[in-house]
């Protein structure tokens, strides 16, 4: 295994700038990250996002807009039996649906998304509704989550007549790095139990996509930090902690303060030059296509294959590659002799992070924490944000988890932690606490194995 300098300083290291995407874009977003962009994509315009998503995946642009469109509502008036004087009443109220266009609130059927208007946003940072769908696109039961099977809905047949017309998708959306596919399986799995329940479907399935883009980009931004240690594997979930938003006190010992939020923050904050410098090292003799960046773990099992002569060949490789870049940034820093891979890859890191825009990371890495805070963070005081769950999303994964008349309560820790939602011993005795409030907790014994949740449904 050999470095490839040439490609590097083409595809990754260029004369003018750093690519962050030389290979397959990994996160869904670029260094231009605010908390007023990520409010306009997944506070705003949230639901219309979740709307391109589900064009593109039953087969449809995801660009929709219906600001041109003209009805003529005469010759559906003449095929109903409405009393004159109402007419005018239930005109208007079809312009307010069809030409102003519906919200999420006066949806009536899954089927009706594919006719929310897609999100305006200029200079868009987030590519939500593409990531989700690269994501998904395989699975053949999705691309019907979407369609009606029986329009007995008489709202529902009126959007199928007078709406304009879906276009099918001319141009495939841009392909992104999925280093845990495994996760959009469990969040197409969620999807498609929670379509057998069409009111709870256009209630929740938004929420579900904004959690499993968080999910799904909090997994990579901590792997990734983990270096060769990261395990890839199909569900092995890093701990991540949440909180209930209505527990009284977070003290600063607990989990959920030193293994929540601020843990993400501190990995993402290195999330750009480590980005960077597997980049670089994906940049080899062994990685033939150079389409997709490899993980750290696959380039330590390719390193520790190499003869000791190959090794210290490539451990002086990536040193001559931080020296390298040392020099052309005109930086006093010494680049030492690393004596292991691990010291040759944190070398390099620390040297793209001194060498590169200190704003640019700063953007860069925020973008799965403004992601967590929109709807996944609470303040706490002195001890500063933490992860948490309101009412609304505990519901909508007690309803995806607690799919029979009931679950062992050991079993929905199990559900929430394969969906990366850890809690410490006082969260879950407030979760319990909940869960007897709301009259969903059954208990045949004290211990936690004759205990019972309750299905919302």
């Amino acid at each position: 295994m050999e470095l490839l300098r040439g490609v590097i300083e083409k595809k990754v290291i260029t004369r003018t700038k750093r690519e962050l995407n030389a290979f397959r874009q990994m996160f869904p977003f670029n260094t231009h990250v605010s908390k007023l962009k990520a409010d306009e994509t997944f506070k705003e315009n949230w639901t219309n996002e979740f709307a391109s998503f589900a064009r593109l995946i039953s087969g449809y642009k995801a660009d929709y807009s219906i600001d041109d469109q003209v009805v003529d509502f005469e010759p559906l008036l003449n095929e109903m039996s409405i009393e004159t004087e109402d007419e005018d009443e239930f005109v208007a109220l079809l312009n307010e649906l069809l030409v102003t266009g519906e919200t999420k609130q006066q949806l009536q059927h899954p089927n009706m998304l594919l006719h929310l208007e897609s999100a305006e946003i200029k200079n868009r940072v987030f590519k939500i509704s593409d990531y989700l769908y690269d994501l998904c696109k395989e699975n053949a039961l999705l691309k019907d989550l979407f369609k009606a099977n029986k329009q007995n809905n008489v709202l529902q047949n009126i959007f199928s007549e007078l709406k304009p017309e879906l276009e099918p998708i001319d141009k495939k959306p841009s392909s992104f790095d999925h280093k845990l596919p495994w996760i959009g399986d469990l969040f197409a799995d969620d999807l498609l139990f929670l379509r057998k329940h069409p009111d709870f479907f256009v209630k929740y399935a938004d929420l579900v996509a904004y959690y499993y883009t968080f999910f799904l980009l909090s997994q990579n931004v901590v792997k990734l930090s983990l270096l060769e240690h990261a395990d890839y594997k199909q569900n092995t979930v890093e701990p991540l902690y949440f909180t209930l938003d209505w527990e009284s006190t977070v003290s600063s010992r607990r989990d959920a303060v030193r293994k929540g939020f601020k843990y993400l923050d501190e990995m993402s904050t290195k999330l750009f030059s480590t980005q960077l410098t597997l980049a670089q090292l994906s940049c080899n003799t062994e990685n033939s296509e150079l389409e997709k960046m490899m993980d750290f773990p696959t380039l330590k099992s390719i390193f520790d294959q190499l003869s000791s002569e190959e090794q210290e060949k490539w451990i002086q490789e990536v040193d001559t590659q931080a020296e390298s870049i040392i020099e052309t940034s005109k930086l006093q820093h010494k680049i030492t002799q690393s004596s292991t891979f691990l010291d040759s890859v944190k070398q390099l890191i620390y040297v793209m992070e001194v060498s590169s825009p200190e704003s640019a990371q700063k953007r860069y890495g925020s973008g799965i924490t403004e992601i967590a805070k929109v709807r996944l963070v609470k303040q706490r005081g002195r001890n500063g944000n933490v992860l948490s769950l309101n009412q609304e999303v505990l519901t909508m994964f007690l309803i995806v988890i607690i799919r029979s008349s009931k679950m062992r309560l050991q079993d929905v820790y199990v559900e929430l932690e394969k969906r990366g939602i850890f809690l410490d011993r006082y969260s879950r005795v407030e979760f319990e606490n909940t869960l007897e409030r709301m009259s969903l907790l059954i208990k045949m014994s004290d211990s936690g194995e004759a205990q019972y949740v309750k299905s919302i449904l």
